[in-house]
């Protein structure tokens, strides 16, 4: 008790209770501890600062819609920069050949294999854009959970990983990444031969799954990787599929929607099928302290149509994977910040000088009470 009257602080209200008292010193510690607590708290709060999020019109971007081999080099590489984007793709199909693969931006093709199955450029003996091989025992890991489980044993040695980079221009476009014409045309053959065999020899056919378009999306990202922060609070409306009721989905990660994504194909024609996925880009703009980073967030749709729909809608393409990606006009501007050193004096003079005054008003409404009942017992 003693010690309790020793850091008592409070002025009393009547002159016959100023002195130190024990409940005095209660009360003036709950005050300072409170105090302290909040003043740590407001402290940290500005340090971290805050995030906001914000609604703007994207910002436009001009691209020539003609070859531009004439234009400088350097003025080239500008424009390649500025209105382009980095599409990242990295994508095992489970089952096919690399040879029986071809790729296409917005129906051109982009790239032509040599011997040893590496992707180049088309127009050009430029650096790697895309490269097709075997999946390694990492890939088949990171998709059967161990390289050593009975799946991954079945699928070594088969499959196609393409992985690399391209450069689109920041509009509406679509990427197919699906069987040849040939391969198409072998596949359709093989199944019209198929369909006279007898159940037995459906049973003992050991190519019923080379066309089968089964796949893993590693990663599928437009621009930078975005950060977690920002993908976790983000509003971006998440992936939904609608597909038939053969074949499942595995995602790992609701945040990314095109990551880590499993997709195998079950249906009579051996997992031959069209995966049809649109994007719509959301550009998010990130501003910190000392940095300022764009990213695309995704809102993702995709469907898979089966190669009957394929064959009586008359579909052009072939099976698959469809990605076509379109720019919303609205952006997101996340800023990370705190607020100005005005606003958080005044909040800190605040919240340390209020615990006292209202320690004090607490206390002088106590002592008021407990002399009017004192009055009555009177």
């Amino acid at each position: 008790m003693p010690v309790l009257r020793n850091v008592d602080v409070f002025v009393k209200p009547r002159a016959d209770l100023r002195s130190k008292s024990a409940a005095g010193g209660a009360i003036t510690l709950v005050a300072s501890t409170t105090a302290v607590v909040l003043f740590f708290a407001q402290l940290y709060l500005y340090m971290v600062g805050s995030s906001s999020h914000t609604l703007h019109l994207s910002e436009s971007k001009q691209f020539h819609m003609l070859s531009q081999d004439t234009v400088d080099p350097f003025q080239s590489r500008a424009y390649d920069i500025q209105m382009k984007m980095p599409l990242h793709i990295h994508i095992t199909f489970l089952h096919m050949d690399c040879s029986d693969i071809e790729v296409k931006l917005n129906n051109s093709p982009i790239t032509n294999r040599d011997v040893d199955g590496r992707s180049k450029k088309a127009n050009g003996s430029r650096e790697l854009v895309l490269r097709a091989k075997r999946p390694n025992p990492v890939e088949l890991k990171r998709i059967f959970g161990s390289e050593t489980s009975p799946e991954a044993l079945r699928h070594k040695g088969r499959g196609c990983t393409l992985n690399g980079q391209l450069r689109v221009p920041v509009v509406a476009g679509h990427v197919s990444i699906t069987l040849t014409r040939q391969a198409w045309t072998e596949a359709l053959n093989h199944y019209m031969a198929r369909s006279q065999w007898s159940e037995l020899q459906k049973a003992q056919d050991v190519h019923r799954n080379d066309y089968n378009m089964s796949h893993y999306i590693h990663t599928i990202r437009f621009g930078k990787k975005i950060p977690s922060s920002v993908a976790s609070t983000s509003s971006i409306t998440p992936s939904y599929h609608n597909q038939q009721p053969k074949g499942k989905y595995k995602m790992k990660n609701s945040h990314r929607p095109l990551e880590n994504k499993l997709h195998i194909i079950e249906n009579q024609m051996g997992g031959i099928a069209l995966e049809n996925i649109q994007v719509k880009l959301v550009p998010t703009v990130s501003r910190g302290f000392f940095f300022e980073e764009q990213y695309y967030q995704m809102s993702v749709v995709d469907h898979t149509i089966q190669p009957e729909t394929m064959v009586n809608q008359g579909v052009n393409m072939q099976p698959g994977l469809a990605l076509g990606y379109d720019i919303t006009p609205l952006a997101v501007h996340h800023n990370d910040g705190r607020d100005s050193f005005l606003i958080f004096l005044s909040s800190l003079i605040g919240i340390v000088g209020g615990c006292f005054v209202t320690m004090g008003l607490l206390t002088g409404c106590l002592v008021h009470s407990a002399k009017a009942v004192a009055k009555k017992v009177d």
